[in-house]
């Protein structure tokens, strides 16, 4: 009998990071001089997302956008975010503890993902973002290349984990 190796086709781990927030109000014609002491020259395009130094801002809408920050503090970052905005009509909202963020990494991640998301998932390539459903539940996928990053409402949770557990047994899972 031939043995079979058993490396992991998918990963699917949670996510923490140190912020998450959104702007809404803010759109790709308005001054965006703000976010060049965050690293970035410029809002992303439609379904898009950009990388500066320690925040990705990715497209969430029409004129909104997720800030996330694996590193910078969250309470003076929103601050400081609000004050930047205070003569702009745009708002910024703390989603830190309202999401759900799972990474979906290894060769299966695209296969996975497509058992449960209408998107085009081959299409997506690196700092593409979509709005869609995974399963039955909206959410946000960030292409970060061969890895994935799903965000779902953090009430949703323990039905996107226990989706994600179902659909991953095939790919022989760790998580």
């Amino acid at each position: 009998m031939a043995s079979r190796i058993s490396m992991p086709g998918v990963y699917v781990q949670q996510r923490i990071p140190s912020l998450l927030f959104q702007v809404h109000g803010l759109y790709s014609t308005d001054n965006q001089d703000i976010f060049k002491d965050f690293g970035i020259e410029q809002l992303p395009a439609d379904r898009r997302s950009c990388i500066g130094d320690d925040v990705t801002i990715m497209w969430n809408g029409p004129g909104m956008w997720l800030f996330e920050s694996e590193t910078l503090p969250a309470e003076s970052t929103l601050l400081d975010l609000r004050k930047m905005f205070e003569n702009a009509d745009a708002t910024v909202t703390d989603l830190s503890s309202a999401r759900f963020i799972v990474r979906v990494i290894g060769s299966s991640a695209r296969p996975f993902l497509k058992k449960g998301c209408p998107v085009d998932v081959d299409a997506l390539s690196r700092n593409d973002v979509a709005t869609s459903l995974m399963g039955h539940l909206g959410a946000t996928i960030h292409c970060l290349e061969d890895e994935f990053d799903v965000y779902v409402l953090q009430s949703f949770w323990e039905d996107f984990w226990e989706w994600a557990r179902r659909n991953a047994r095939e790919f022989n899972v760790w998580s």
